[in-house]
């Protein structure tokens, strides 16, 4: 649209706009939390987009996710910038991955169906970012910015965090949308546009929220300030932090509650030693109160993080392993190949993971789902454990190495996106902060900051009630790498359409080009038939100096038929070298239709009237085996139907209307020849035949098909071969991702 092109600007330019675009982002999440930003931040971004082709696409997702993902995560700067920078091009890497394949999915004749085809992409790549590599990264996800608002926060229930993110980057692009149709005068589309973005915002607020339907539960969170204890040995830290814990747990005894919460590393390596444990044990059973704390304990396979879970009486009756662990922080993948990074220094041992995802049960409780740290970042693991019954969830988690930075506010924001998917509380304990209870809607009703001592409490409810994003899981994801897919093979319509050609001069001057290779059975046959049309046409045979004599007999021809010329060339150059000699010297001696015909009879010249009559209505007319009328004599079924096949894979891969893209019979105009051939063309046999038709589709020319019939060559040996029918696919395929990915613009020649 005019005033939205980057018409002038430059690529730094555009890197620069998708940088602040990122940036701007970013700012939707802690510790700004300026949410509503998200809903329009991605604008810039998707702008310079508009028009960019993949590998500058692949650039301006990398800016936008430098922006983005180097702000959002900045916490992770006080483990050095080695750390934060290998997440950052992680993550960003995947935002490049979407910059690269925009184009494939973008339809600029349908910006509906090419929104929701981006927004669709952005959730299979955020999918895939949170599985792969080591298990995956979620963090930085749009739809966890909207954890504040209340309307549009529902849709999890249904969606998961993935159509709350669907939906903030479709608003995005439906104001980019309204920008552009308002700009090009069309007010009432961009209203229209604007009535989208706000109703997929609101509608969500109008969902049915579920009611906890179990037993009222009376928990306490207990957090401490650690930072008095940084300074000691690691093991009297551990011990320094249990027993700070224990000394708040006595004051439980006033008011006993049904449920304490220690978070994770309560109970670290240096609390574990069995007589220091078992004055846990029994502290714990004098104070009566059920209890869940995060240790460090040795499981079948090794070191595991675990939650104990202690009864009244301080016996452990149930734990569970942490099965998603941390990479580069509870374990370093790869330990051996890196060691010479100092950086891994800092994991002072592997854990190992635990079995399988299950809920714990303690004194009579429902069943827990108690997901440790890392793991609540990923949606599909607490469904889980909800899935197996557990009436509320219990995240124990220790931010405290990340002091006061945004890192424990963004994880909390993740415990409210569980909470709203799977319609649970949920227990956010943190041994250090930021601690909270976050009731089944995601709204936080309770919290601790950081570092700040003491004992949170709150009365929550069970449930045993399922949402649908329980009973259906990750289906927003599944159904968007579909819809990708889906435009991904569908064919591409042509951008431009230059309508049906006009009248052709009377006379029309035609000139039929004839390659020929040791065609001396069938040269003065071809000759003498083609002379011989009602309709009056020269002929050109381009001769690459047969060994049997061909172009003799043609000059001898010649000599007695003013209308036939002969060019010889040195060496065997191949079919398209010959017609591409051929058609510049059409072009140069001003002739209006040229056409290309075999010299082998598989091409009946008393079928050329036919094809010239149809090059009236068209500006390439192509004679089709496959089309109403046509037909091929003398072929065995399978070569009948590899033929078919391979042009059936021409038309799916590049959008072509033709249904006989490798016909070598046809007849062009001068204009789309001169358009063709502006460009250099590299391709040979049927290769050649497709790009010709491929390039005048794309420029916008009228190609049409004109039925023939093929008849197999009675002499001589055929000079097509394996490799080229090989390199005829490859080339399709190469076309056709190029195509998809905007790596193959049409050049814009217009008649002189």
């Amino acid at each position: 649209m005019p005033g939205l092109r980057l018409a002038g600007r430059g690529l730094p330019f555009a890197l620069s706009v998708s940088l602040l675009s990122g940036l701007a982002t970013s700012l939707a999440f802690p510790p700004a939390g300026l949410w509503p930003l998200a809903l329009v931040s991605l604008v810039p971004f998707l702008w310079t987009l508009r028009g960019a082709g993949a590998r500058r696409g692949l650039l301006l997702g990398f800016a936008f996710g430098v922006g983005c993902f180097g702000a959002t995560l900045s916490w992770i700067l006080l483990f050095g910038e080695l750390a934060w920078f290998a997440l950052v091009l992680l993550c960003a890497s995947s935002t490049a991955l979407f910059g690269l394949l925009a184009p494939a999915v973008w339809r600029p004749e349908r910006p509906i169906g090419g929104s929701l085809g981006l927004a669709s992409l952005w959730v299979a790549i955020d999918w895939v970012r949170g599985v792969w590599p080591f298990g995956g990264f979620t963090w930085g996800e749009l739809g966890v910015s909207q954890v504040p608002n209340r309307a549009l926060l529902p849709l999890a229930a249904v969606t998961g965090v993935w159509g709350v993110t669907f939906v903030v980057f479709l608003v995005n692009a439906m104001v980019l949308l309204a920008i552009e149709r308002g700009r090009g005068g069309a007010k009432g589309r961009a209203a229209a546009s604007l009535g989208v973005a706000a109703a997929l915002v609101l509608m969500p607020a109008l969902f049915p929220r579920a009611q906890p339907d179990g037993r009222a539960i009376r928990v306490a969170a207990l957090q401490v300030d650690v930072r008095p204890f940084r300074s000691l040995p690691p093991a009297d830290e551990d011990r320094a932090v249990a027993l700070a814990l224990l000394d708040l747990a006595q004051r439980l005894r006033e008011d006993p509650p049904g449920l304490a919460i220690w978070g994770e590393s309560a109970l670290d390596p240096g609390a574990t030693q069995p007589a220091f444990f078992r004055t846990i044990s029994s502290e714990i059973a004098s104070v009566g109160v059920p209890t869940l704390a995060g240790s460090i304990q040795p499981g079948p396979n090794g070191l595991e993080n675990q939650v104990l879970a202690f009864d009244s009486s301080g016996a452990v009756v149930d734990r569970y392993a942490k099965v998603h662990l941390v990479p580069y922080g509870e374990y370093a993948p790869f330990r051996d190949e890196l060691s010479w990074l100092s950086a891994l220094n800092q994991i002072a041992y592997d854990l190992t993971p635990g079995d399988a995802v299950h809920p714990v049960s303690v004194g009579g409780l429902p069943p827990i789902g108690s997901p440790i740290c890392f793991e609540n970042s990923f949606g599909a693991l607490d469904r889980e454990l909800v899935r197996e019954g557990a009436g509320f969830l219990a995240v124990l988690t220790n931010n405290a190495s990340y002091d006061m930075t945004a890192a424990s506010a963004q994880h909390l924001q993740m415990s409210q996106m569980r909470a709203a998917e799977d319609a649970r509380w949920v227990v956010h304990g943190a041994v250090s902060g930021i601690s909270a209870f976050v009731d089944p809607n995601g709204n936080v009703v309770a919290e601790r900051g950081l570092f700040d001592a003491g004992i949170l409490r709150h009365t929550i409810r069970s449930s045993s009630e399922e949402t649908w994003y329980v009973r259906l899981g990750d289906w927003v994801p599944l159904v968007s790498l579909l819809y990708v897919g889906g435009l991904v093979l569908l064919p591409r319509r042509r951008s431009r359409d230059r309508g049906t050609p006009g009248p052709l001069p009377d006379p029309t001057r035609t000139l039929v080009i004839v390659p020929t290779y040791n065609e001396r059975d069938t040269i003065e046959w071809v000759l003498e038939q083609t002379t011989r049309l009602p309709v009056a046409v020269d002929v050109l045979v381009v001769d690459d100096s047969s060994p049997d004599g061909t172009a003799q007999l043609a000059r001898a021809f010649a000599t007695e038929h003013s209308r036939v010329d002969v060019l010889v060339r040195e060496t065997k150059s191949g079919l398209a070298s010959a017609y591409l000699e051929g058609f510049g010297l059409a072009l140069e001696r001003g002739y209006d239709l040229v056409v290309e015909m075999d010299c082998d009879l598989s091409h009946d010249p008393e079928e050329l009237p036919r094809l010239l009559e149809g090059a009236r209505s068209h500006d390439l007319t192509v004679g089709s085996r496959y089309v109403p009328g046509g037909s091929v004599t003398n072929w065995s079924s399978i070569r009948r139907a590899l033929s078919k096949g391979g042009n059936l894979y021409a038309r799916l891969m590049l959008g072509l209307p033709t249904h006989d893209a490798t016909s070598g019979y046809r007849v062009y105009r001068r204009d789309v020849l001169r358009a063709l051939v502006a460009d250099p063309i590299r391709s040979d046999g049927y290769g050649f035949q497709i790009e010709l038709v491929d390039r005048a589709w794309r420029m916008g020319y009228d190609v049409g098909e004109v039925p023939i019939t093929f008849r197999e060559r009675e002499h001589g040996v055929s000079k097509i071969s394996r490799r080229i029918v090989l390199e005829a696919l490859w080339l399709v395929t190469v076309w056709g991702v190029q195509t998809r990915l905007g790596g193959r613009r049409p050049r814009t020649v217009d008649p002189p």
